[in-house]
C-alpha cells in the first residue's frame, strides 16, 4: 500500500508539472511556410560591353549620351499558360539592412538619376507552355554622364499568382506567395573611380510599429553617395541624457547599403522602467576602412514611455511566471527523487 500511495504521488506532481507546462504557454511546433517553386525562368542576355562574363547580372561600362538595350529570355516551362510582367526597380535598402531589388519608392532624394528614370517602362508577357520569347528593354544614359554606378533591376513575376500577394507597409516593402525573380543591372561610366560612400543619420524618433509590439527607436541612416557597399558594422546605445546612464546597446553585423538610398534601423528600449524625458542616441558604423560616428538627442513621450513601462511590466511578468514554474519542476524532482529512494528504503526494510 505505501508503494502504491507513493506511485500516485509521483504520477499526480508529473501530471501537475505537464498541466502547469500548457498554463504558462509552452511553445507549440509551427511547419514552415513552403516555398513556391519555380514557374518561370529567366536569362540575362549580355552584350559586348558587359565587364564580366562571369558575373549572373547585367555589370556594364555604358558611354554617356548613349542607348544602351537591356535584353531578358523569359521561358514557361510549364504547361499551363503564364502572364510575366517584368518591372524596371531602383535597388534600394531594406530595414533589415540588406540591398534589395524589388518595387519601392525608396530612393534617397541625393539620387541625381536612377535606373527607372533612365529605363523604358514596364512590359507584359504572355508566354504559351513551353514557349519562350526576349524580352527588351531601352536605358538612355545622361549627355554628362553619371558619377559612380546605377544601381537596379529587372523584376519579373506573376501578377496573378495571388490576387493578395503584395503588401506595401510604411516601413518596408513585402510579397507573399508570389514567386519573383530579380535581375541586378549595374550601370558604370568609369567603373575604376573610387567614390567614397558618405552615410548620415537623418533623424532619429520612437515609434510603435503597431499596438503588440513596444516601442522602438528608429535611427533613418541615409547613403548621400551614388556608390554600394557592403560589411557594415553598426553599434548602437541609447543613453539617457540628464545622467549619461546606458539604456541599452545593440550591435549588427554584415549590413550593405545600396547607392543613394536610406533604411531605418531600429533598436528596443530594454527591458527596465524609463521616465519621459531626452534621450541621446550614439551610433558607430565601420565597414572597411570607412568610419562614421553620430550622436543624436531624441525625446521620449509620455505615452511612448507608459507605452514602454507597460510592455516591460508584462514581460516581467512572464518571467517571473517562468521562474515560478521552473522552481515547482525543481521541486517536482527533488520530490520524485525523495519519493523513489523512500520507497527503495521501504522495499529494503
Amino acid at each position: 500500500m505505501a508503494g502504491m500511495s507513493l506511485r500516485k504521488l509521483i504520477w499526480g506532481l508529473l501530471t501537475l508539472g505537464l498541466l502547469g507546462g500548457q498554463a504558462f504557454g509552452f511553445p507549440l511546433s509551427v511547419q514552415a511556410a513552403q516555398t513556391p517553386t519555380a514557374n518561370f525562368v529567366v536569362t540575362p542576355l549580355f552584350p559586348k560591353n558587359q565587364l564580366s562574363t562571369k558575373d549572373g547580372y547585367f555589370n556594364l561600362k555604358v558611354t554617356p549620351g548613349s542607348t544602351q538595350t537591356l535584353k531578358l529570355s523569359v521561358n514557361n516551362p510549364g504547361t499551363t499558360r503564364r502572364e510575366l510582367q517584368i518591372i524596371p526597380v531602383n535597388a534600394t535598402t531594406a530595414d533589415s539592412g540588406t540591398i534589395v531589388y524589388i518595387p519601392s519608392n525608396r530612393t534617397d532624394p541625393s539620387a541625381k538619376t536612377t535606373f527607372t528614370k533612365m529605363t523604358s517602362p514596364a512590359v507584359t508577357v504572355d508566354l504559351a507552355p513551353h514557349q519562350g520569347k526576349t524580352v527588351s528593354f531601352v536605358t538612355k544614359i545622361p549627355k554628362n554622364g553619371f558619377t559612380g554606378e546605377i544601381l537596379g533591376g529587372l523584376f519579373v513575376t506573376n501578377p496573378k499568382t495571388s490576387k493578395a500577394s503584395t503588401k506595401r507597409t510604411a516601413q518596408n516593402f513585402q510579397l507573399a506567395n508570389r514567386y519573383a525573380v530579380t535581375t541586378a543591372v549595374a550601370l558604370w561610366c568609369q567603373p575604376n573611380q573610387a567614390v567614397p560612400a558618405k552615410v548620415q543619420l537623418a533623424s532619429t524618433k520612437v515609434i510603435t510599429n503597431d499596438a503588440s509590439t513596444a516601442p522602438v527607436v528608429v535611427a533613418k541612416l541615409r547613403n548621400l553617395a551614388p556608390i554600394a557597399f557592403g560589411e557594415l558594422k553598426i553599434k548602437t546605445q541609447v543613453f539617457e541624457k540628464a545622467t549619461g546612464h546606458e539604456i541599452v546597446s545593440q550591435t549588427l553585423k554584415n549590413r550593405s547599403m545600396a547607392p543613394n538610398s536610406w533604411f531605418n534601423s531600429e533598436i528596443g528600449l530594454g527591458d527596465k522602467p524609463l521616465a519621459p524625458g531626452k534621450y541621446t542616441l550614439k551610433m558607430q558604423l565601420a565597414s572597411g576602412d570607412r568610419h562614421w560616428r553620430f550622436t543624436q538627442d531624441f525625446t521620449l513621450s509620455k505615452v511612448r514611455a507608459q507605452e514602454h513601462n507597460t510592455r516591460t511590466k508584462s514581460v516581467k511578468g512572464a518571467a517571473t511566471a517562468w521562474y515560478w514554474f521552473a522552481l515547482a519542476g525543481g521541486l517536482v524532482l527533488v520530490i520524485a527523487r525523495l519519493a523513489y529512494w523512500l520507497g527503495r528504503r521501504h522495499k529494503d526494510h
